[in-house]
């Protein structure tokens, strides 16, 4: 955990505690189906923490799971998260495609218009 500190102009960051992935037990998103930035990290205690953005909130726990799955290989439990968002192999996460989900939701919009329009007869 880091606490970010800005002194005049300068930025710096205080390493708080730290914890190894293999004794974290689950991750709990608190609520998966509202924008929220708190989430409880589980390992010996359960740490409450607040991201900076509900993003934010997923791109680490995806960041989590990735490395997991690259070194560790064990069952991270990650509850409460859409999974629509938490997967990366998902259209909707946001790993640099926003462009595509910009795109996409473009696409519904306009077939949305373009039947509307259309006269029922």
């Amino acid at each position: 955990m880091v606490k970010h500190l800005r002194v005049d102009r300068e930025e710096k960051y205080e390493i708080l505690e730290k914890w190894f992935l293999k004794d974290l037990e689950m991750i709990d998103g608190k609520e998966a189906d509202t924008d929220n930035p708190y989430f409880d990290m589980h390992f010996h205690k359960v740490y409450n923490l607040e991201a900076y953005s509900c993003a934010s909130k997923y791109t680490f726990a995806r960041t989590l799971n990735k490395l997991n799955e690259m070194y560790l290989k064990k069952d991270l439990k990650i509850v409460n998260f859409d999974d629509t968002y938490l997967n990366d192999d998902s259209i909707w996460s946001s790993n640099n495609r926003d462009c595509l989900v910009l795109m996409r939701i473009c696409f519904y919009a306009s077939n949305l218009l373009c039947l509307s329009l259309c006269p029922l007869s």
